[in-house]
């Protein structure tokens, strides 16, 4: 995704500065940004990152938290992506139509939940075990159920649903949303520029006074979500599994979503401590892109989150990821048409080989002139698509480099493998030639052009790189470091990361054709 972003950034550049050498391109364009943009930290840490551009009289509005699955622990697994369905769901005075009366009911279905929960649990390791369940604590599960649903439905009397989603389309938003990835949890809209103190008012009470309601039957949905994207997926599956081998003790090994075994008993206390833990202005970044006042809009934001309060400090993360000699492989059966990832762990921006990884994929992957996709899709017609990511699952911490692709019916993974290995190996001993680099380059760039500007894609962009790295101009130096990316730095990237004692693959084989 992030890749994406990077490719509409530098659109928005190109439309609107001369032509320069390639070091001086980057560094005029940092410069002339520079003149666009506010950067404003508050006392409390929070980090407000304004830009104004276009003509249109709307903004894009962005919120980032430093905090995703890779912030959590295996127990709290899932727990940021339901903690991000949850604060949609109102606060003390948005989403009821009285508080007072609606919260001796949420009291109760905390408390009732989490004992039903607790039971549920004990019944599940007596069955694990082989043991017979007692029929009091059978009786007791079947008691709280009933008492559950039916606090549940009083409170649901007093329950406005989506009501900031309602006041917002009278505000005449757009693209009112949110996501969670392994680093960062998002919430975002665009709006009239005269509607920045709506968006202020409604979004800080979201972080004063969230009330988790509906908190089991979003647990349900997320639940389903999970089932639907994952569990029915084979691209899930696979995916899933192949991170869970990949990292063999880096948080980045569990899914975003959590686990089939695990959401159905994630706590509300726990997700409430989650939500304090790591909801605070000291890892926050708000993002305004648009037509609009520095000055008034700075105000504004000070008015409404000045009084957030910070947290403590995060530590270091201890564990980084090790990679062993040997390879590692792993097959999966589903219902679902053949597929194949093959990875390799490196490390992370700003790193500089990460931006060879980079022009490396554009080389073997990206349209149809690249060498992957000409050998196994078109010349030897063994895939249906190739392509590969650079940054996976997260960018925060060391990640993998991987190759994803789609068969076609009878062709065999290990020739596609071997086909990998091939062009690798060339690269390795014969490097790129400049005339291919250079038009690899030129794609790149002529890509940005291509790319629509959006409000609210630079506004993902400045609090992305903001967040992660500290300086939102971190993507010029990104952005510098791939131009300047040689031959000779691609060919070491094989011998030092892309070996065959270093890989991870994964292969997804069609239980149906198993069966037949």
């Amino acid at each position: 995704m992030m890749s994406k972003l990077r490719i509409f950034f530098l659109c928005f550049l190109l439309q609107f500065l001369p032509l320069f050498s390639e070091d001086q391109f980057f560094g005029t364009s940092e410069s002339q940004f520079r003149e666009k943009i506010k950067t404003v930290r508050l006392e409390n840490g929070l980090t407000v990152v304004m830009m104004k551009r276009g003509t249109s009289p709307t903004v894009a509005l962005y919120i980032k938290f430093l905090v995703g699955a890779v912030d959590e622990t295996p127990e709290e697994a899932g727990t940021a992506h339901l903690l991000e369905h949850m604060l949609f769901k109102g606060t003390k005075t948005v989403g009821t139509t009285d508080f007072e009366k609606e919260e001796k009911y949420q009291k109760q279905i905390e408390v009732w939940g989490t004992e039903l929960d607790d039971i549920k649990l004990k019944i599940r390791d007596l069955t694990t075990r082989g043991e017979s369940i007692p029929s009091s604590l059978q009786n007791e599960a079947d008691t709280l159920n009933r008492r559950l649903k039916n606090l549940i439905q009083l409170q649901d009397g007093f329950i406005v649903k989506n009501e900031d989603s309602y006041i917002y389309e009278q505000n005449g938003e757009v693209g009112f949303n949110a996501y969670t990835s392994q680093d960062v949890t998002n919430y975002q809209i665009q709006l009239p520029n005269n509607r920045i103190e709506v968006w202020a008012k409604i979004e800080s009470d979201r972080l004063k006074n969230p009330i988790l309601r509906e908190y089991y039957t979003e647990r349900d949905v997320v639940i389903e979500e999970r089932r639907m994207r994952t569990d029915d997926s084979g691209a899930g599956v696979l995916r899933e599994k192949f991170f869970s081998l990949a990292f063999e003790s880096h948080p980045y090994r569990k899914p975003v979503i959590g686990y089939s075994t695990g959401l159905p008993f994630l706590k509300i206390e726990d997700t409430k401590a989650f939500f304090q833990k790591h909801y605070t202005p000291d890892r926050m970044v708000i993002s305004v892109v648009g037509q609009f006042d520095f000055e008034e809009t700075e105000a504004i934001i000070r008015k409404y989150f000045s009084d957030l309060k910070p947290g403590k400090p995060r530590p270091t993360y201890k564990v980084e990821e090790k990679s062993f000699p040997g390879e590692k492989r792993f097959k999966v059966y589903h219902p679902s048409g053949s597929q194949m990832m093959m990875g390799f762990l490196k490390p992370p921006y700003p790193h500089k080989d990460n931006s060879s990884f980079d022009v490396l994929s554009t080389v073997l992957t990206s349209g149809t002139g690249s060498r992957l996709y000409k050998r196994l899709v078109l010349e030897e017609k063994l895939a249906v698509s190739v392509g590969a990511a650079n940054g996976y699952p997260g960018e925060r911490y060391q990640n993998y480099f991987v190759f994803f692709v789609k068969p076609r019916e009878d062709a065999k993974p290990e020739v596609i493998e071997n086909i990998i290995w091939d062009e690798l190996s060339k690269i390795k001993e014969n490097g790129i030639p400049k005339e291919e680099l250079d038009k690899v380059k030129n794609q790149m760039v002529s890509d940005f052009i291509k790319t629509l500007d959006e409000n609210a894609s630079i506004a993902d962009l400045l609090s992305y790189y903001q967040l992660l790295y500290g300086d939102w101009a971190g993507l010029f130096r990104q952005y510098t470091s791939i131009i300047q990316t040689s031959s000779q730095e691609i060919q070491t990237l094989v011998p030092k990361y892309l070996s065959k004692d270093k890989v991870v693959i994964g292969v997804l084989e069609d239980v149906r054709k198993k069966s037949e």
